[in-house]
């Protein structure tokens, strides 16, 4: 399997701030961890409110990663196993990131979290074959 994939979907994180701002980004899927590059705008006017900026998430800091489809969205839900895991990611609440794609990103999202799901499950079977030898 090519884990250094180049592949990346668009996302969303809206209601930022009470809805006055949102992140857009891209997320990508590595061996070992989640890639997201974002700027945070403003959702009125689209003005840029922050440089690009970049945040790793590794499979150690995660807990599962869930796909649910929409009418309009998908969303992609990131789940950690600490409130430290999204600490640089605006929008997360508790230990949890919910990343929306728009409908016509939404095959090549499932794609690409199928991936990290299986990377995710390997990643936690090797883990647990440490501990246990």
């Amino acid at each position: 399997m090519d884990y250094n994939s180049n592949k990346t979907v668009p996302f969303i994180i809206p209601e930022i701030n009470n809805g006055f701002q949102q992140a857009e980004g891209l997320l990508k899927v590595n061996k070992e961890q989640l890639e997201l590059e974002f700027e945070v705008k403003d959702s009125i006017l689209g003005v840029i409110k922050s440089g690009l900026k970049e945040t790793v998430i590794p499979f150690s800091e995660l807990k599962s990663i869930e796909f649910k489809k929409g009418w309009f969205s998908t969303k992609i839900i990131l789940n950690g196993t600490s409130m430290k895991t999204f600490k640089d990611l605006p929008g997360s609440e508790l230990a949890s990131c919910t990343l929306k794609v728009k409908r016509k990103h939404r095959d090549e999202a499932e794609t690409l979290i199928s991936q990290a799901r299986l990377q995710l499950s390997e990643y936690k079977l090797d883990q647990f074959d440490k501990n246990a030898g």
